[in-house]
């Protein structure tokens, strides 16, 4: 796995300087430790900082066609490298090295702009044409590596993360306060925006071209599942296994050791035993909390392990730690989040990339495969709207809005009620309710609906005619999958020069995943149906069957006790810089219902305790303010 960074210069604006592409590829170190690599000539300079996982020898990227006339960098892998590299093979290209990644540039040869549409794999590329004096980025199906790139009337400049970005000296770091809104509504700020005005996130499945004429932005995956309504749950079921082992046997290619995230559950569980039937001695890894508790994986994963016969190791985190690792986590995350998890999978990279170079997880599954209790609330809660409407709002909603601390079934009432589907999947990200919004935003421009609705829209496209379920599921594997989840995992990863690999989101098995229909996935209040079916050949029954904890953190308590002066003492902070956008009288109440018991306001406290961070170490010193070490 790797960093990349360039700058493409329009027309007749000064030529790229090297000393400013090194600047940038610096910021990237932690990406790429074994190797650096500049091509600089005329319009266009491209870096690469390397992790050297496929060809280690032979790798070295800036990797160009045997003429020098096509110029790549890229970040990721290519599981079928071996395949295309026949083909074009048979079509006369030579090849010099056995990297995976040097199959996209004759792949670009032979099929121009649409060779992304051959590759399986997590990959995020810049490749440029002499030439034609055109750059192509290129982002991975689903979303699984970043690219992030700011154009002006001079140039466009990219890179793996925002602050190689900023690195380039092209951008004055300032909040987008529509993108803003756009991360309180969401959780995350939905792709193609970030949350810094004028720096673009190319978004999953599309690529971005440069050239004369401008910059146009191109999806080039949109399928369309076809649902397999006339093929019995026992074909699927065997199906499914096959696809599953040929993903996790094509995601082990490598030339260093891969090891596995290992919780317990399920999905992860999954993953490390078909890779203990492939190779000799599998390291397995783990974290948990230094109290343990309700939401600590470590004995569930103790289990597996012992019954696998791993190596294993863990790693458990307290809350003084928590938020001492907080700042380090946010300057590599490079927005705020309300995701929780980020610091115990930081933890976790460290301890993981000391031994490892590479690590299987079991993320990905819970998307196309109906994990997420929403879906249950989805799929019931037409039975819910046929409730008559007053006793829904005048008793029901009441009743469950006077609960403490039920966050979740509050969110799902305030959105299961909603008949138009796309407003009621908006609701089931929302961080705040519309009373909260209001006394968060007193005197600012609030987006329309239509503006809010426009990432749902985006990717619902084209599957309105499937079920809501099937609709909810495809957008979240696009959206909250790419824009929160794998984003983290590869931020938090990457810190400590890990790569994170994901075979549930292999192209052929999430092909067949997104196929399936809604009642394959969830039957009864049963969810992951026919996923648990396919695995149960493979897993203990106790395992198949063990209750999801979702990578859950006990902020709550910690939020109440042991870290309540810090949530004091960072947000309310003399010079925070949620003073800009914010009402102080909203930021305070989230605060004080939290502390009373009276609601459980994690996410809320958490979302601004990392937007007030994230301002500190990523805006006010451009992102050069930290930097792991070992």
């Amino acid at each position: 796995m790797c960093g990349i960074a360039g700058v493409f210069a329009f027309g007749d604006a000064p030529a790229p300087d090297l000393g400013v592409l090194r600047r940038m590829t610096a910021m990237l170190v932690h990406r790429g430790p074994d190797d650096e690599g500049h091509h600089v000539r005329g319009p266009v300079a491209l870096g690469h900082r390397r992790l050297s996982i496929i060809d280690p020898a032979g790798g070295h990227q800036p990797m160009s066609n045997e003429s020098d006339t096509v110029w790549l960098v890229c970040n990721g892998e290519i599981y079928n490298f071996r395949e295309l590299r026949r083909e074009l093979e048979a079509h006369g290209h030579r090849l010099r090295s056995g990297s995976d990644n040097e199959v996209i540039v004759h792949a670009y040869e032979q099929w121009g702009d649409d060779c992304v549409r051959r590759l399986n794999g997590m990959f995020a590329f810049a490749l440029w044409d002499e030439p034609r004096r055109r750059l192509l980025l290129a982002r991975d199906h689903f979303g699984v590596k970043p690219l992030y790139f700011f154009a002006d009337a001079a140039a466009v400049v990219f890179a793996s993360e925002i602050k190689g970005v900023l690195a380039s000296g092209r951008v004055a770091p300032a909040v987008d306060p529509a993108a803003l809104q756009l991360f309180l509504h969401y959780r995350f700020v939905p792709s193609p925006q970030t949350l810094l005005r004028g720096v673009e996130r190319v978004a999953p499945g599309h690529r971005v071209v440069c050239d004369a004429g401008g910059i146009r932005r191109e999806r080039y995956f949109a399928p369309v599942p076809s649902l397999r309504h006339d093929v019995g749950e026992g074909d699927c079921v065997r199906e499914l296994r096959q696809r599953l082992e040929t993903a996790v046997e094509r995601q082990l290619v490598s030339d260093v050791p891969v090891g596995a995230f290992l919780s317990g559950g399920v999905d992860s569980s999954a993953i490390a035993v078909l890779m203990a039937r492939r190779q000799a001695r599998l390291s397995t890894f783990c974290v948990g909390f230094a109290a343990g508790g309700p939401l600590s994986e470590l004995d569930a994963a103790r289990e597996v392990a012992a019954w696998l016969g791993t190596d294993h190791h863990e790693v458990a985190v307290s809350a003084r730690q928590f938020a001492d690792e907080l700042p380090a986590c946010l300057w590599h995350l490079e927005e705020p989040t309300t995701t929780t998890s980020i610091v115990p999978l930081f933890v976790l990279a460290r301890l993981t990339g000391r031994l490892v170079k590479v690590v299987l997880t079991g993320q990905g599954a819970d998307e196309p495969l109906g994990g997420y209790h929403r879906y249950l609330g989805e799929r019931y809660g037409a039975w819910y709207r046929r409730l008559p409407h007053l006793l829904r709002a005048g008793v029901v909603t009441p009743l469950v809005e006077a609960l403490p601390g039920q966050e979740r079934l509050k969110r799902a009432v305030r959105s299961l009620g909603n008949g138009d589907d796309a407003t009621r999947f908006l609701a089931l990200y929302a961080l705040l309710t519309e009373a909260a919004l209001d006394r968060l935003l007193v005197g600012r421009r609030r987006l329309s609906l239509e503006e809010l609705l426009a990432p749902v829209e985006r990717w619902r496209g084209g599957v309105r005619h499937l079920e809501p379920l099937s609709q909810l599921m495809y957008i979240d594997a696009r959206l909250s999958l790419a824009d929160d989840l794998l984003l983290y995992g590869d931020k938090m990863t990457m810190a400590w020069s890990l790569e994170a690999r994901v075979p549930f989101l292999d192209l052929d098995l999430m092909d067949l995943a997104e196929s399936l229909p809604a009642a394959m996935k969830l039957k009864g209040m049963e969810r992951k149906h026919i996923h648990k079916r396919a695995v149960s050949a493979w897993l203990p029954p106790d395992v198949v069957r063990r209750r999801k904890m979702g990578f859950g953190v006990p902020t709550a308590r910690w939020f109440r006790e042991e870290l309540r002066d810090f949530v004091h003492d960072t947000v309310f902070a003399a010079d925070a810089a949620w003073r800009d956008h914010f009402s102080p009288d909203g930021v305070a109440a989230i605060v004080a219902a939290h502390a009373s018991g009276r609601e459980n306001h994690e996410r809320q406290i958490f979302a601004l305790l990392t937007f007030e961070l994230w301002q500190r170490e990523l805006v006010g010193n451009r992102g050069q303010g930290w930097s792991p070490s070992r």
